[in-house]
């Protein structure tokens, strides 16, 4: 959690720019969320662009190699 004084000290700061990346319907291949966000971040940063990406549950496949849930 974050508190409120931390959040206070980054008023002076410019927003930052958020992209979620979310699906509703599953398919046995899955959605490709974390493929596409992996991917996102790779190319914000190939472009010299800061990028961060969280993943609350990610594949393995992109992690270790393997298909299935966290």
């Amino acid at each position: 959690k974050i508190s409120n004084q931390f959040i206070e000290s980054l008023s002076d700061r410019a927003d930052g720019k958020l992209i979620l990346v979310t699906a509703i319907s599953p398919t046995p291949a899955g959605e490709g969320k974390t493929t596409t966000t992996v991917g996102l971040g790779d190319g914000l940063n190939r472009i010299g662009k800061k990028a961060l990406i969280c993943l609350r549950e990610p594949s393995l496949g992109p992690c270790f190699g393997m298909k299935g849930g966290a």
